[in-house]
């Protein structure tokens, strides 16, 4: 039965990368956090600063739609062309259903993750990696400062990305339900920011007084809610995998209900 899954969530992830919406969404991604910024003109100080700074603004919010790019309407998809229904003869369902939200969740970060890093590339042509003003800031209280102190720009693009993926990968899988109501590409790509603005408002006065169960400060880099990243980094994958359960459970019980 293992195997059997593991053999469904292979096929899912060849099917995923084998999609040009897995690097339109990268691309994508980039795109938002330039956007975001405001133009080339403002991209000053530092690659590091910049990334912060367009994760900050307002327009980082279109990166979401593009974390659901991929894979998000993977439902949509299988409902109209009724693939589901060979593919749970084949499997049963609980293991189409797993199989189809890991795939949903890890594109997310996948996605958010490449893009971001193909955003500080794109930075690094025109400013240095790092200069003083940041580095006191990041050291006041953001994350993985080590790879910064080591010169590992790089990979401290692709955690502080990965980390905002994971929030990415929970919007897709809120949206990928919700499209079980509502069978449409287009709203599963809406649902991503509209959820975002949702949280951010309904949570104020509720689960956001309690710094960890925010997820402004749970899925973002510079802040550290912990004083080790390691345990920053686990407590992110924490909430996403409680949110993976959660909805699974959530689709599996609507599918169930329509087969």
């Amino acid at each position: 039965m293992i195997r059997n899954r593991t053999n469904c969530f292979v096929t899912e992830l060849y099917r995923l990368f084998t999609k040009k919406e897995a690097y339109l969404g990268m691309a994508g991604v980039a795109l938002a956090l330039f956007l975001s910024v405001g133009s080339w003109e403002d991209i000053t100080d530092s690659v590091v600063y910049t990334m912060m700074l367009s994760t900050y603004n307002t327009g980082f919010l279109l990166a979401f739609v593009f974390c659901a790019l991929p894979y998000g309407s993977v439902f949509c998809d299988d409902l109209e062309h009724h693939y589901i229904r060979y593919a749970v003869n084949r499997g049963g369902l609980w293991k189409y259903v797993t199989a189809k939200m890991a795939v949903i969740f890890l594109s997310s970060v996948w996605t958010m993750a490449a893009g971001c890093i193909l955003f500080a590339l794109a930075c690094s042509l025109k400013l240095p990696w790092l200069e003083e003003q940041t580095i006191r800031n990041v050291l006041f209280g953001g994350s993985y400062v080590g790879l910064l102190e080591n010169g590992n720009y790089i990979g401290w693009a692709g955690l502080y990305g990965m980390q905002w993926g994971l929030f990415g990968g929970c919007l897709s899988l809120m949206s990928s339900y919700l499209s079980l109501f509502l069978s449409n590409k287009l709203f599963v790509l809406a649902m991503p920011v509209l959820l975002y603005q949702i949280i951010v408002e309904v949570g104020t006065n509720t689960f956001r007084k309690y710094s960890m169960l925010d997820p402004l400060l749970i899925f973002d880099g510079r802040y550290k809610l912990f004083s080790s990243d390691g345990a920053v980094l686990l407590w992110a994958c924490a909430v996403g995998l409680c949110c993976y359960v959660i909805f699974c459970i959530a689709v599996y019980r609507k599918l169930k209900k329509r087969m």
